[in-house]
């Protein structure tokens, strides 16, 4: 007897929270971005690999 009693609250706590977790995810502001994860980048290159950086004039 208690038993079904138990997992009615269960499952409508279960409910409850699944409609708690909907009604935060459409509360964003329509347009605004989320980014959860960014992962980083490798940098390509490295400065002293790229040779020497000469100034120059231009001679007209």
């Amino acid at each position: 007897m208690i038993f079904p009693v138990m997992l009615k609250n269960v499952f409508s706590n279960m409910q409850n929270q699944a409609t708690n977790q909907q009604q935060n995810y459409t509360r964003k502001p329509e347009g605004s971005i989320s980014i959860d994860y960014m992962p980083k980048k490798e940098k390509k290159g490295n400065a002293d690999k790229l040779g020497d950086f000469v100034d120059y004039e231009e001679v007209k």
